[in-house]
């Protein structure tokens, strides 16, 4: 019985040990295989069946597939298991396109439905219709009306500036009311923190309106509770790997919107878009809100908590994207002295004269403010995106992405490729990857080009801001579901142009800043936090 039972341990202490070895052998063999059309390895493990799990549980995702990159990437693609669902972790630039390149789900929201269904709160009914199960064609018309027509009636071209006038109107109140002064510094010991608050009030505001806030006391601080909290998760995991701890911030948030909902959007025409009518309520919010809301309440199954939900998705997409990427580059363009002299010479060009609004097109329009927005994306912001294949795909001679199975992209990864951009585009590697360089989105034009063969000057009036053949390679820059690259650039524009125009703006201590800044590395996706406090000072600008 005694031997019995030391074989018993014998046993269970080496298998995991003969499984990692044996696991490890076949990861090597299938990865360095030349053999057509093969399925990926899987990384190596402990336990069969548990696979990847514990390791993904007890470190974190975010953590674990940054270790797996190190220590496997050059194998890559390759599968990581959280116990039976698999995931493939794809980084060569020609996969990546691959993915991008396949259709996604006939109807947009079907695409967004595991995030409805995990993350924001829909019921089970309402997630039963969104992936199309007894649901009319009016409904289907209604959801794609809602998830893609709307946001390019109101959030692109004409229609969208005297929304982000709307903005600039709010930021710039909020930013008047604090205690700044002309000709007095005032110092903000932690300028994230304090652009955070200010930033997602006057976003969140700008499109729902001033209510929201007197229904949902707490909405800020409850918001980056919740946006914090869910971060880590992957489309794809198991419903137990839902991040459940923050699940009572988010229906304490939900609640909150319910209750915006039934005292501003209740019955049956409550939406006012109409031309005589105003672009923004300050009850009811904007009109792209309003319509919105109301074109998914009248599709089958659409109760009130899956409104809210709605509501929510679009509050995370805008504030998760604009709040990090705006501070990013804040701090990215006051470390460079004379990229701030440059940046608000061309906004102050633009900039409101007489009472008169923003130019905001223009300024939308100005390569260096998109070249920004491209390069923070690329360095300072860790997206993923998740695509599952509908079915299998040749990524090329060797691999093959195997149909159902989550492939995951992870933009960081894709950002650093040296060879990679090297091949795409020559000049955007002559600055290092790992370094930030606000123009390395911008091209000279064919003219300036010419005028440089014969020995003139080069300057950033004759550049042009151009994402040709990087797209791939900046995965993050261009995925918006909800609201289009458009509304993002403008709202990024619009928040330099209030900040540089109205205000000075300097780092209290440039020189600690490299210092500050996380290892690049450390997680594979995720929001990039500084390790310290930055601090800046701020003072009224006097405008001439």
């Amino acid at each position: 019985m005694s031997q019995t039972i030391l074989l018993g341990l014998i046993i269970l202490i080496v298998s995991p040990f003969l499984t990692l070895y044996l696991t490890t052998s076949l990861f090597y063999r299938r990865a360095r295989s030349t053999a057509p059309r093969k399925s990926p390895p899987t990384v190596p493990y402990y336990v069969p069946g548990v696979f990847h799990a514990f390791s993904l549980a007890t470190t974190g995702p975010q953590e674990y597939l940054a270790k797996l990159l190190k220590e496997y990437g050059e194998f890559a693609p390759f599968f990581v298991r959280a116990g039976p669902q698999p995931f493939l972790i794809i980084r060569d630039p020609v996969h990546i396109k691959q993915i991008l390149a396949t259709p996604e789900p006939d109807s947009p929201a079907v695409s967004h439905l595991e995030l409805l269904d995990k993350l924001y709160g829909s019921p089970k009914k309402a997630v039963d219709k969104y992936a199309g199960k007894d649901v009319s064609e009016t409904s289907k018309a209604l959801m794609k009306r809602a998830y893609v027509d709307l946001a390019q009636e109101h959030l692109t071209g004409a229609p969208l500036i005297p929304l982000i006038e709307t903005y600039t109107s709010i930021l710039s109140d909020s930013m008047n009311e604090k205690m700044f002064q002309l000709g007095t510094w005032t110092q903000v010991e932690d300028s994230r923190s304090f652009l955070r608050q200010v930033l997602t009030r006057c976003i969140t505001e700008s499109l729902f309106g001033k209510d929201l806030f007197k229904q949902c006391p707490g909405f800020i601080k409850d918001y980056w509770t919740y946006a914090e909290g869910i971060e880590a998760f992957i489309p794809g995991l198991p419903r137990y790997w839902e991040p459940s701890a923050v699940s009572h911030v988010r229906d304490r948030l939900l609640q909150g919107i319910e209750e915006w909902l039934k005292a501003n959007h209740s019955g049956s025409d409550f939406a006012r878009i109409g031309d005589e009518d105003p672009v923004w309520d300050r009850l009811k919010g904007s009109k792209f809100v309003q319509e919105r809301d109301e074109t998914i309440a009248k599709a089958d199954g659409m109760d009130l908590q899956t409104r809210a939900a709605e509501m929510l998705s679009i509050m995370h997409e805008v504030n998760s994207t604009l709040v990090s990427s705006a501070f990013w580059t804040l701090v990215e363009v006051l470390r460079r002295p004379q990229l701030a002299k440059g940046l608000t010479a061309s906004i102050i060009w633009y900039g409101p004269s007489q009472d008169a609004t923003y130019n905001v097109r223009d300024l939308t329009d100005l390569p260096l403010i998109d070249s920004l927005l491209a390069e923070t994306t690329r360095l300072r912001s860790r997206s993923i995106v998740v695509r599952t294949m509908r079915e299998d795909l040749e990524l090329d001679g060797h691999w093959l992405a195997p149909t159902g199975i989550p492939a995951v992209l992870l933009s960081h990864d894709a950002a650093s490729n040296t060879q990679a951009w090297a091949e795409a585009r020559t000049r955007a590697v002559d600055r290092p990857l790992n370094e930030y360089w606000a123009e390395r989105f911008l091209t000279p034009h064919r003219s300036t080009t010419k005028a440089n063969q014969r020995g003139q000057r080069n300057d950033l009036g004759a550049m042009s801001f151009s994402m040709e053949g990087l797209e791939t390679l900046n995965i993050g820059y261009g995925q918006r579901r909800l609201l289009g690259l458009d509304y993002i650039r403008a709202m990024h524009a619009a928040t330099l142009a209030v900040l540089f125009n109205e205000f000075e703006l300097q780092l209290c201590d440039p020189e600690l800043l490299d210092q500050v800044l996380p290892p690049l590395r450390d997680l594979a996706y995720g929001t990039l936090k500084p390790l310290e406090q930055i601090e800046v000072r701020i003072r009224k600008r006097k405008l001439t």
